[in-house]
């Protein structure tokens, strides 16, 4: 069935009295300051305690939880399936509920997570907390934080890239702030209830930065106003599937490779500090990339970026399948910081440079939601390590998923408007 839509709404002309964002009507620049430095801080503190520690701190709770690999796989991909299949939480919260409650509710689901982290006393405690987890980075996370900051400012495609560039220095002090309580208290049960209290208040400072702001309330009424494509037309488009296997791709690099890779390297001769250290220097390049990717989206495209990115996590993975050396470590460090950097801020740069404004809101949370497939690569990879004795195979699996990947973004074409039918 044809869909109907007047193709007037998908452009961005001033001009036009329908296009909100074309009016002065935005939140003060204080106050459009204050909620980027609110959001950027709880995505940083999501970015922080999650994904990018949870590898670190691992291999000492597996000992103390007496878990298999397996086991540890299973909690990590458990943690990734409850953050995508999740993802249309924060769109219906947001419509329903408000911003200010969605990020409430983050706040208290992720001292929740965190809690139960610090008191596990086997796998149940464990894959509790990594559930909750996954809820709460959805509801506080990239969903809510990228549909309020296309909302305050005309310069919304720089406010993503200084947020997605806070997460990545997160992603840089997570590993840190576990070394640094380690030497303080000698065990990880005091950093998680650390990560409780921190995030906690993270998500309520949010909650009270947007609270009041009338072009947040996400009503219907406000968002037939905004030029965009609709949702089911911007589903019907290649270049929208392109787009989502791209970003689930390199997020199944990235949550692989981080669950795995402090395990593999000290299988392989590194000392486990270095190998931390390690993973916080690939944070810290992943924060160069989201910088980097905000100056140079307009000059390159973002597309071009997402295939920058997509070759970089291939290289990245196959680097850490090749014996190890100083070189291949080199090559791992950079492509997988640069890369994951690149492809958060590509991905939704794209989403808004193709299918714009509008249902913003409804397609982020779908590519999040599919974007779950990447939770596997961390259950296969536990998998493949305890039946074949270690993770080469899984990186190798990684490598080519990402080469394939960078032939489609090289082949996609933007999505035009004759492709509508009225």
């Amino acid at each position: 069935m044809p869909v109907t839509i007047h193709t007037d709404d998908i452009g961005t002309h001033p001009q036009e009295p329908s296009d909100i964002f074309a009016n002065p009507h935005y939140p003060t620049l204080l106050r459009q300051n204050l909620i980027l430095t609110s959001l950027t801080l709880l995505y940083f503190f999501l970015m922080a305690n999650t994904f990018n520690v949870l590898g670190v701190v691992l291999p000492s709770m597996v000992t103390a939880l007496h878990l298999s690999w397996n086991d540890a796989g299973f909690g990590f991909m458990l943690l990734g399936l409850a953050c995508g299949l999740t993802s249309p939480m924060p769109a219906w919260s947001i419509r329903q509920l408000g911003i200010t409650a969605t990020l409430a509710f983050s706040a208290i689901i992720l001292a929740g997570g965190f809690a139960c982290f610090a008191l596990a006393e086997n796998s149940t405690g464990y894959d509790a907390g990594a559930f909750l987890l996954g809820v709460g980075f959805t509801m506080g996370g990239t969903v809510s934080g990228t549909y309020v900051l296309a909302r305050i400012s005309e310069r919304s495609d720089k406010l993503i890239a200084i947020y997605f560039t806070g997460g990545g220095l997160g992603a840089i002090a997570g590993p840190l702030l576990f070394l640094g309580n380690q030497h303080l208290f000698s065990g990880w049960r005091p950093f998680w209830w650390l990560c409780a209290t921190i995030t906690g208040l993270c998500g309520l400072f949010a909650a009270a930065t947007v609270h009041g702001v009338a072009r947040l309330n996400g009503s219907k009424d406000e968002s037939l106003r905004i030029p965009g494509w609709p949702t089911r037309a911007a589903l019907l488009q290649p270049a929208f599937w392109a787009i989502v296997a791209s970003y689930t791709g390199c997020l199944a690099i990235n949550t692989t490779m981080h669950s795995f890779a402090v395990q593999h390297l000290t299988e392989h001769g590194l000392s486990a500090t270095h190998a931390a250290e390690m993973m916080s220097a690939i944070a810290f390049l992943g924060a160069i990339g989201s910088a980097t990717a905000g100056a140079m989206a307009g000059k390159l495209g973002a597309r071009i970026l997402a295939v920058v990115a997509t070759v970089a996590m291939s290289m990245a993975a196959f680097s850490l399948a090749l014996p190890q050396n100083i070189g291949t470590l080199a090559i791992f460090i950079l492509s997988l910081g640069l890369g994951i950097g690149i492809i958060y801020v590509a991905s939704a740069m794209l989403l808004l440079e193709y299918f714009g404004k509008r249902h913003n809101l409804e397609l982020y949370a779908t590519m999040c939601l599919l974007s779950t497939a990447a939770a596997l690569g961390p259950w296969l990879g536990g998998h493949l390590h305890d039946s074949m004795g270690g993770f080469r195979s899984i990186f190798l699996i990684l490598g080519a998923c990402g080469a394939a990947l960078s032939v489609v973004l090289m082949a996609m074409k933007a999505p035009q408007t004759t492709d509508l039918k009225n």
